[in-house]
């Protein structure tokens, strides 16, 4: 694992269901080399664990809050321990 690898943790309020907003997140992550998993919740948000530098963690976000479909009405993160067995970005339903 480089160093300087983080591990954040995000969720998402908004329009961020049935818009492909999980696709989004895993399609702007994995060419950034960035690991972890989107998931719907019960209640319309979506929670994304993201795992990599800090750099390309903020373009990711960055990037969801340029696509006009996806209204992010609220977003929390947090920095949470690192997943050193992941290898891959996950969409989980």
């Amino acid at each position: 694992m480089p160093p300087g690898t983080i591990r954040k943790e995000f969720h998402f309020e908004g329009n961020v269901q049935n818009i492909g907003f999980r696709f989004e997140v895993q399609s702007h992550a994995m060419p950034l080399g960035i690991t972890g998993y989107a998931k719907n919740n019960d209640d319309g948000s979506v929670t994304a664990e993201l795992q990599g530098s800090e750099k390309n963690i903020n373009k990711v976000i960055k990037s969801l809050q340029n696509i006009n479909r996806i209204q992010i009405d609220s977003m929390t993160e947090k920095e949470i321990p690192l997943n050193y067995y992941e290898n891959d970005f996950y969409i989980l339903y």
